[in-house]
């Protein structure tokens, strides 16, 4: 479906046009390679992206609908309530079922990307995209709305039991892209802590600098006897030996 930028008069019927007709399956077209114009996206990880799209955006706006919930507007950014966290962990569990039937129909390195990008948090990013498109009529991510629902759709599903659903080698030897959009990297959080620690162990991250990141994660890490405190505080020093106060900024890692 091809989406052209409204005249304001008609943005907001237009919009509600788009997610009715989205919730039921029918999407814009979205060329991924555009929205992420430097991350040099392989074959496999644009499959990806577009089988979560596919798969999450109609599952989402359904709940959204059921709810009369509007992702357009303003007040819809505080959910109290409303039952949205209920909703959505059920959806999950038919969006988990919906892509492992697609994935038997992708390559192993297709299936790793989406099993990579799920865990950090592919399915809001293909719902970002999916808003600007709706919105703008243009192949990018709406990055104005939405970041406090945001976390409501990064799966909960513990790493390994995701893997099983998406017959995935957690161990493959494939990549595990960040993407850039504009000065904004994505896929730079966790579902879980056992999910961080597991990046770790796949050599993505090291345990001593994702430490200094996010002090849940730096507990988590030295419990479980992947990093000591020495080892953080060194690298603490080599980064930041003068200890200046904006080198070394805590993110939050973990949706």
């Amino acid at each position: 479906m091809h989406i052209s930028p409204a005249a304001p008069s008609n943005t907001h019927q237009n919009q509600q046009f788009h997610r009715q007709y989205s919730a039921n399956a029918i999407l814009p077209e979205i060329n991924w390679a555009e929205v992420f114009k430097t991350s040099k996206l392989t074959d496999a990880q644009r499959q990806a992206l577009e089988t979560l799209y596919r798969s999450a955006i109609p599952l989402a706006l359904q709940i959204f609908d059921e709810l009369n919930f509007d992702v357009f507007s303003p007040t819809a950014f505080h959910p109290q309530g409303l039952g949205l966290f209920e909703k959505l962990a059920q959806q999950e569990h038919k969006l988990l079922h919906l892509l492992a039937t697609e994935c038997n129909c992708l390559s192993d390195e297709a299936r790793h990307q989406i099993w990579s990008m799920l865990l950090r948090g592919g399915a809001v990013l293909v719902f970002k995209a999916w808003l600007g498109k709706v919105k703008y009529g243009k192949n990018e991510l709406d990055m104005s709305q939405f970041d406090e629902l945001s976390d409501l759709l990064f799966v909960k599903t513990a790493p390994r039991t995701l893997a099983s659903h998406l017959k995935v080698d957690t161990h493959a030897n494939y990549d595990h892209i960040f993407l850039m959009h504009g000065n904004d990297i994505f896929l730079d959080r966790f579902n879980s802590l056992e999910t961080a620690a597991l990046f770790v162990d796949l050599g993505v991250y090291d345990a001593a600098f994702l430490s200094l990141r996010d002090d849940r994660v730096a507990d988590y890490l030295k419990a479980q006897g992947y990093v000591t405190q020495e080892q953080i505080d060194d690298l603490q020093c080599a980064l930041n030996p003068l200890y200046c106060e904006d080198l070394t900024p805590k993110q939050d890692c973990l949706a």
